[in-house]
C-alpha cells in the first residue's frame, strides 16, 4: 500500500504543479491581450512625426517625386516598428500594423518603378490601413490615437 500512497502522492504534486503552471500562462495570455495606454506625452509627438512623414508622401505623389515617396514610405514603415507605435499589446493590433508595413512596401515599391497611379493606389491601401487602425484603437481601449 505504500507505493500506492507514495504514487498517488507524486500524482497529485504533479498534477497541482502543472495546474498552476496553465492557470500562470492562462493569466499571462489574457493580459497580453489587454489594451495598454499609452502615455500621452509620448504618443502625441510620434503621431506628429507620422503624420508629418504622409504628409511627404502626398507632396511627392502630388509633384511626381518618386525618391520622396520612397523615402517618407520607409520612414512610416520604420516608424511602425518603433516601440511607441505599440498602442496595444493584442493580436489584431499587431496584424493591422503587419498589414501596414505590407501596405508601405508595396508604395515603396510602385514609387521606384515610378508608378504613378501604382503609388497613388497603394497610398490610398495605407490611408485606409491609418483609418481602420485608428478606428480599431479607439473601439478598443476608448483611446485616440493623436
Amino acid at each position: 500500500m505504500r507505493w500506492f500512497r507514495k504514487a498517488t502522492t507524486k500524482t497529485w504534486a504533479w498534477s497541482t504543479s502543472g495546474a498552476v503552471v496553465l492557470a500562470i500562462v492562462a493569466m499571462a495570455s489574457n493580459r497580453a491581450d489587454e489594451p495598454v495606454a499609452p502615455r500621452p506625452d509620448e504618443v502625441a509627438p510620434f503621431m506628429r512625426a507620422k503624420l508629418k512623414h504622409a504628409q511627404e508622401v502626398l507632396e511627392g505623389l502630388s509633384l511626381g517625386e518618386f525618391v520622396m515617396i520612397q523615402r517618407a514610405a520607409q520612414e512610416l514603415a520604420i516608424a511602425s516598428q518603433a516601440s511607441s507605435w505599440q498602442v496595444l499589446q493584442t493580436v489584431e493590433y499587431a496584424r493591422q500594423s503587419a498589414e501596414f508595413r505590407r501596405s508601405c512596401e508595396s508604395l515603396k515599391n510602385a514609387a521606384r518603378e515610378e508608378n504613378l497611379d501604382g503609388a497613388t493606389l497603394a497610398w490610398m491601401e495605407v490611408t485606409m490601413k491609418c483609418v481602420q487602425c485608428h478606428k480599431y484603437v479607439r473601439g478598443e481601449a476608448g483611446l485616440s490615437p493623436r
